[in-house]
Order: C-alpha cells, then sequence, then structure tokens
C-alpha cells in the first residue's frame, strides 16, 4: 500500500473512531484530507510526493532503537509517525521541490517516541538535506538547561550504534558532524538562546517546549537563511498556563486546526493527541487519544494504568498524570485562585457591547511606589441571556493596566520574575512612568482620560487605603466616591469569591492581556472559617492586577440599573420631546 493511502485510511479510522483520537488529532486528520482534495487548485501550490514520504520511512528503518526490548533492532514507524514525519517530507512546493512545512508543533504525551522522531529528523537533515540542497546544515537542539538539548543529541548517538549510516558521521562528545557536508548537530545552552551569536540554523529542535518560560531559543529558530529552515517543536502538556508554549503556541495551532476559526498557515504541521475534557481516564480510548504509541501495546497499558491508580490515590499526582498521561494542560499552583482554563474562557477578540458611556468602577492597587501599580476598569452590564427566574444575567467587562516606575525597575523584574515586562510594554498592558516611584499623578491622569475617552461614568474609584490614603482624600476633595476596600478575608471574601464564580459561569469578559493572565495564574487564596482571600505573602511573583480587580468587583458587585435605566429613560423621553416640539414648531 502506498504511504498516502496507508494515511488517508488512518484519518478515516480516526474520524470514525476506529482508532480513538481526541478532537484536535481529528481535525489534524481533517486537514490533511482536505488538502489533498485541494491539490491541482491555482490557490494551493502544494503536491504530495510519494517517493520523498517513502525515502524517511526507509531512514528510520536504517537507525537503531535505543532502548527496551526493541533496543539494537531497526526502527519501524507507525502509522502515526507516519502521519507526522511523512507530512513534513511528502508535501513539497509543486514549483521549489522545498518541503511544504517550515513549522511544526506535534503535543503528546510522554513516552511516545518524541525524542526518537526530532533525533532521526535531525540526522536526516544534516546529512541527504544537506547534500542535496548543497549548504552546510547547523542543526540545534535546545531544551531548557543544556542536558535537556542533550537528550535528543544523545538520541541521535544512540540510534546510529549498529546501523549501517553510522560511518557517514564523525561523533565526538560535544558534536555529531556529517562527513561529507560539514554539517552537524549542536547542544545549546541557555546562553545561546539569548545570545543567538554566529547561528545560522538550518533546523532547530525545541524539546518539552512547556518548560520554556520565554521565546528566545525559538526566536533563535526564525533566523534561518537557508533553502528549508525547519523549526520543530515537541512536547508535552505542561503545568503553567502562562507559558509561551500555552498562550502563544498552543492556543495558535488550535486555532489552525479548528476548521470554524478563520486562521490558516499552509506552512505550519500541527498535530495535538490529548484527551478530552469528558473522558473517563480509566477507559483505554482515553489513554490511546494522548498515547498514540503507548497504549496500544500491553507494557504501555499496564505502566498507564499503574500511574492513574497511584494518581486516584494522591491528590498531588493527579495533575502530573493529566499533563503527562493525558496530555490535557493544567494550572498547578498549590492553593491557586483560578481554574486558568475557565479564566482563558472568557477572554475574547471583541466585546459583546459598545461600553461607551457605560458606568465603570475604578481599582486601584497602589502597592510599593517601586513596585507595580495597577487599575482595573469593570463595567457591569445586562446581557440579554436569562437565567432561571426570567432576570437577564449581569455580565462585567473589565480592563486592567499596569505601571512601573522605570527601565531600570523593569529589567529588574525580568530578571527576578523570569516573565516578558518588556513584551508587556510593547502590547500596552503596562505603562512606564519614567520616575523614582511610580507617580501616582499618571496614574490618575490615565485613569480620568480614559474614562473621558469612552465617555465612561465613574461610579467609585475603590482603593486599599496602604500608600494610597493622600490620594483618596484629594479625589474625596475633588467630588469623586472613593470608598476603603481593606485587603482583610472579612472585606474581600465575597468579592474573591463571587468573582472567580463569575469567571466560571462566562459572565467575565475581558480582551487578550497577557499581565493580567500572568497575575491571575500567579494569584493563590488563604483560607480561615470558609472565607478566602488572596494571599500575597504566599508568592514572590506578581498579583497586583487581580487585587486591583477584585477591589473594583467587590463595589461593581452591587451596582444599581434601575438607576442606570430610569437615567437612560429620562435621557430618551427628553430627547423624544425635543424633537416633537421641533416638528410641531
Amino acid at each position: 500500500m502506498e504511504i498516502k493511502e496507508e494515511l488517508i485510511q488512518y484519518s478515516r479510522d480516526c474520524l470514525e473512531d476506529k482508532v480513538p483520537s481526541g478532537k484536535k488529532h481529528k481535525q489534524a486528520c481533517q486537514r490533511f484530507l482536505r488538502d489533498l482534495d485541494l491539490i491541482g487548485e491555482e490557490s494551493f501550490p502544494y503536491i504530495w510526493d510519494e517517493e520523498k514520504a517513502g525515502k524517511i520511512v526507509k531512514w528510520f528503518s536504517y537507525l537503531r532503537h535505543s532502548k527496551g526490548e526493541l533496543a539494537g533492532k531497526p526502527i519501524l514507524l507507525t502509522t502515526w509517525q507516519k502521519f507526522f514525519l511523512c507530512q513534513l517530507y511528502g508535501w513539497r512546493h509543486r514549483d521549489t521541490g522545498y518541503k511544504r512545512f517550515k513549522k511544526s508543533f506535534v503535543e503528546v504525551a510522554r513516552k511516545n517516541a518524541k525524542s526518537q522522531m526530532e533525533a532521526g529528523v535531525a540526522l536526516n537533515e544534516i546529512s541527504e538535506q544537506a547534500t542535496r540542497n548543497g549548504e552546510v546544515y547547523e542543526y540545534y537542539t535546545a531544551g531548557v538547561k543544556r542536558q535537556q538539548s542533550k537528550i535528543i543529541f544523545n538520541e541521535c548517538r544512540l540510534m546510529l550504534r549498529g546501523s549501517p549510516l553510522k560511518l557517514k558521521f564523525k561523533i565526538t562528545r560535544d558534536i555529531i558532524e556529517h562527513k561529507k557536508t560539514g554539517s552537524f548537530i549542536l547542544p545549546l545552552s541557555k546562553e545561546d538562546g539569548r545570545s543567538g551569536d554566529g547561528t545560522n540554523p538550518a533546523g532547530l529542535i525545541l524539546d518539552e517546549y512547556h518548560q520554556h518560560t520565554t521565546t528566545d531559543f525559538y526566536d533563535l529558530g526564525l533566523g534561518a537563511a537557508t533553502k528549508e529552515p525547519l523549526l520543530m517543536i515537541i512536547t508535552t502538556a505542561g503545568k503553567d498556563l502562562n507559558c509561551p508554549c500555552y498562550i502563544e503556541e498552543y492556543s495558535y495551532c488550535s486555532k489552525i486546526l479548528d476548521p470554524d476559526v478563520d486562521v490558516h498557515n499552509d506552512n505550519y504541521f500541527v498535530d495535538i493527541c490529548e484527551a478530552d475534557d469528558s473522558d473517563d481516564p480509566e477507559d483505554i480510548r482515553t489513554l490511546q487519544k494522548a498515547n498514540p504509541i503507548r497504549a496500544f501495546f500491553d507494557a504501555g497499558i499496564a505502566r498507564l494504568r499503574e500511574e492513574w491508580e497511584i494518581a486516584k490515590e494522591i491528590p498531588e499526582k493527579l495533575i502530573s498524570f493529566k499533563t503527562k498521561c493525558l496530555n490535557i494542560w493544567m494550572q498547578a499552583t498549590e492553593n491557586g485562585y483560578m481554574d486558568m482554563a475557565k479564566w482563558k474562557a472568557c477572554e475574547v477578540v471583541s466585546l459583546p457591547i459598545d461600553t461607551r458611556n457605560r458606568p465603570v468602577y475604578v481599582g486601584f492597587d497602589m502597592s510599593a511606589k517601586i513596585d507595580l501599580t495597577s487599575v482595573t476598569f469593570i463595567i457591569p452590564f445586562q446581557s440579554e441571556e436569562l437565567d432561571k427566574q426570567g432576570n437577564r444575567v449581569v455580565k462585567y467587562i473589565v480592563f486592567s493596566h499596569s505601571f512601573i516606575p522605570s527601565q531600570e525597575k523593569l529589567q529588574e523584574h525580568i530578571r527576578k520574575d523570569k516573565a516578558p515586562y518588556d513584551s508587556w510594554v510593547r502590547r500596552g498592558c503596562l505603562e512606564i512612568t519614567n520616575s523614582p516611584i511610580v507617580d501616582q499623578g499618571r496614574v490618575m491622569e490615565y485613569v480620568l482620560q480614559t474614562c473621558a475617552e469612552n465617555g465612561w461614568k465613574i461610579q467609585c474609584l475603590c482603593f486599599d487605603p496602604s500608600n494610597a490614603n493622600k490620594l483618596m482624600s484629594d479625589l474625596s476633595d475633588e467630588g469623586y466616591t472613593v470608598e476603603e476596600v481593606f485587603q482583610s478575608q472579612k472585606h474581600l471574601n465575597e468579592a474573591t469569591q463571587g468573582f472567580r464564580e463569575q469567571v466560571y459561569c462566562k459572565n467575565v469578559i475581558y480582551l487578550p492581556n497577557p499581565l493580567l493572565n500572568y497575575a491571575m495564574s500567579n494569584a493563590v487564596i488563604r483560607q480561615s472559617n470558609g472565607m478566602i482571600k488572596i494571599d500575597k505573602d504566599a508568592t514572590t511573583k506578581r498579583i497586583d492586577p487581580v487585587d486591583a480587580t477584585l477591589c473594583a468587583y467587590k463595589l461593581a458587585l452591587y451596582h444599581d440599573f434601575s438607576a442606570e435605566d430610569y437615567s437612560d429613560y429620562l435621557e430618551r423621553y427628553l430627547k423624544e420631546m425635543q424633537q416633537g416640539k421641533s416638528q410641531t414648531e
């Protein structure tokens, strides 16, 4: 059977659940079948090269398994591995003959031969591909630490043991070189990612990208000046929903796969093998969705079941089981305040209503003046949805903005928190006030200017009085309604619990704001006598935007819509009266 026919049958079997498959893997199969139908159309400049697809299968058969019962035996690719690797090499541009895919993102549970596939591709690229293109290929492997970077590198060495291909390579402790072309594979250190000095990567492998806290290595892979560059990301789901892998790559790649989302990238191969939300972890089919190799042989299934039995008995192990064995992203903060998957579900690209001339509640967290200061605007509104009693459901639109005193403090936060504060400045979430301490005058100027530009009617300015007594007094003297919101469980329990409930009910709405997301993922709670509050002492990471949000929500919760409706009615009534008078005249 031709490889193309094998993959067509495999895709159909996945879509019909003959091969247990999660939603996103099914979408990857749909994409493959859809692309085959597009061959020959003017708008689709790609063809399927059966010979090239077959060559990569043959290449792996020359390499050797390095572990387990199959150690020393030729690597015979499974159909799922062919689904990835044969598409990587089989899809070609009809004019140039170059590979269609310049980037790939494959997410799958652990122990499913990720390192084997990465290593085999790296060896093929520096030999066959470099020879065909007449280039010297620089190929790099990148993990969060040098030892992680060397996992793929070491796998290359092991796969060449007993292989007829071994004589084509010169292997030393730190580099694998292809003798004919001078191309090489080299593991990178953390410093290499920061500087990128002197590198021109024809290929870069990002291993376990969920552990990377920055995009340094990813950015390095975008700088290739070769005919057929390839950036490979193969990872398992992680426990930090604020890492680049989740908020950028996983999110974007999910949209590429989703046929109902208008996001297309013909040069990016994507496959995500994960269990679906409602799946039963005890069902073998659930395990097979996330483990396309491991859950299809007896020893692998037995080990997965053992890990599930442990996870059931020890709650602390459950998150690891879900991320590593079911490939489901989880937030793993101990005593974490927010389920970040539910929080992210509230994010929208456009607001459902026009917010102009709406009432707004403004919350402040002034913090220490050399640290972050945050403000949150909350606009409550009655939606068209009805609750069980037939009342209109109240929803809350949240805008957050933060301030930091200086570029020096910005760099200090980047180093200390290992978070991209500079990126947040560029995205407009964070402002540098260029002052020795955060300029409270600038903060209020921003708040009043923002409200004026949008016609927002300030209902209340809500402060924790710490670091803000003078400002609160001045604003009160100017005629604003100012409320103190003390940071105690007694004062904040209702707001803290209530806001989270509204998030879980999807009654909170916010536009993309990575700094707010970062703070929300950091927030942990302290409990006492059934009451909770955000625990500022339990984390060294920033939570200021969350404090400001809860501060505003405490008052927004009690917004009086009857007064708002009456004023709107009065305004319309007076306008109609004026129009009637004009017509009479």
